[in-house]
């Protein structure tokens, strides 16, 4: 049986993979929506545990919804407004590639993979207990770009690799998203942020937009910033108003 976010075995889950100094119990519910808003079908997560789950959960919902939007029945939104162009793209199958080399003292990423079968997720996941480092020698060249990449190890070191390895990952179907988290509220992040921010508005990362979200309520593990790479259908004009 597969379970969605309302049941008790989900939310039993959840308890199991929270952790009160992660800061990522807004986060996973966050990227769910965000996943649900703007339909990812190659993802990857740079750290997991939480989130993996909320990310697998999106996907699912997604999954199923496309297989009936293409047997022609209707979707949850005016059918008026379907974009013809996103249903005849090649997409490739929705999948996760999750990585995370359990080296975290409080990681509950060691949990994933069977917490992932028991709700019905695991044929949507691809856990690789590997650094992520080692993600151009792992995954075969035709699978190494993506929708929507989700980053939660963060020292400025890290972050730089990041970007210079992950940002040439990024897909051009649809528009296509990187995510770091923890980056407001602390030196490093703001360093790597500021410098993205610079690059941006020189024109040095063209098509790229970003903006930061803050938890007012905590100092640590309170925020992310999202970085939008606007390229395929994201790049299209489609009507005149709203």
């Amino acid at each position: 049986m597969i379970e969605n976010l309302n049941s008790k075995k989900f939310k039993d889950a959840v308890k199991k993979l929270t952790s009160t100094s992660m800061g990522t119990e807004n986060m996973g519910p966050f990227l769910y929506s965000l996943i649900k808003f703007v339909r990812p079908h190659r993802v990857l997560e740079v750290g997991g545990g939480l989130t993996t789950i909320y990310i697998l959960a999106a996907l699912k919902e997604i999954f199923d919804l496309e297989n009936k939007e293409n047997s022609g029945n209707i979707s949850d939104y005016n059918p008026d407004y379907r974009n013809k162009e996103y249903y005849n793209l090649k997409h490739p199958e929705y999948c996760l590639h999750s990585f995370d080399n359990f080296q975290h003292p409080k990681t509950s990423a060691n949990h994933v993979e069977k917490i992932a079968k028991d709700l019905g997720y695991s044929s949507l996941l691809k856990f690789w207990n590997d650094d992520y480092k080692n993600l151009p020698n792992l995954l075969p060249k035709e699978e190494q770009d993506f929708d929507l990449i989700w980053c939660d190890l963060g020292s400025l070191l890290d972050y730089i690799y990041q970007r210079n390895l992950l940002f040439p990952l990024l897909s051009k179907r649809i528009g296509s998203y990187i995510i770091f988290h923890s980056t407001v509220s602390n030196v490093h992040g703001l360093a790597f942020i500021t410098k993205l921010k610079l690059e941006i508005s020189q024109g040095r990362l063209p098509d790229f937009e970003i903006i930061s979200f803050l938890e007012p309520h905590k100092t640590a593990q309170n925020s992310c910033t999202i970085i939008r790479k606007a390229s395929g259908l994201s790049d299209r004009i489609y009507s005149e108003r709203p």
